[in-house]
């Protein structure tokens, strides 16, 4: 059973790991090197989107002012990152493609976070009592526990049109985007 966590607080630390993999891929010259974090931050922003889909947005939805709204930009954003992991999943990391999809993937994630960070959780640590976010921090984490344990790349591949993306929201969901 996973340990019970405000779910602000794990969520940010979601937040923390897939930046210092932005970090490692900055600091990465090896294009293997590269391609195994690309695919590191397909898991993570993967794992975290079906979390906050299922879980957050629901609650964002009833318990912000104009969480209808909120809720479907965050949704979106997190569409566009994985539709960029997508294009990532077929591109060689040798590719003059690469690093500019990287780079967006990166300002479209760093976008999605910064909106959680400086609105959506400070609204939530203000309209949720505590034991609603440890509530809520329970069910993410128990969504989520399951991939941390399953290595992204089978090793029969991906079959056909399946990204790694659609693979990791498979596992989590049942279900491809």
């Amino acid at each position: 059973m996973p340990e019970q966590h405000d779910v602000v607080d794990l969520l940010t630390a979601d937040h923390r790991a897939v930046r210092n993999l932005f970090e490692g891929y900055r600091a990465a010259t090896d294009p293997e090197q590269r391609r195994q974090l690309v695919d590191r931050m397909t898991v993570e922003v993967v794992r975290h989107s079906v979390a906050e889909e299922v879980h957050l947005y629901p609650t964002v939805r009833k318990a912000l002012p104009n969480g209808d709204r909120i809720a479907d930009e965050e949704i979106e954003e997190l569409t566009e990152a994985e539709r960029i992991l997508s294009d990532l999943d077929a591109v060689d990391p040798r590719d003059r493609r690469f690093d500019p999809l990287v780079r967006e993937l990166m300002d479209v994630v760093s976008m999605h976070i910064r909106g959680e960070e400086d609105l959506v959780f400070p609204e939530l640590r203000e309209r949720l009592t505590p034991e609603e976010r440890m509530a809520l921090g329970l069910r993410v984490g128990e969504a989520t526990a399951a991939v941390h344990s399953v290595p992204p790349v089978s090793p029969e591949g991906p079959g056909p049109g399946r990204t790694l993306a659609d693979r990791v929201r498979e596992l989590l969901t049942g279900r491809t985007r």
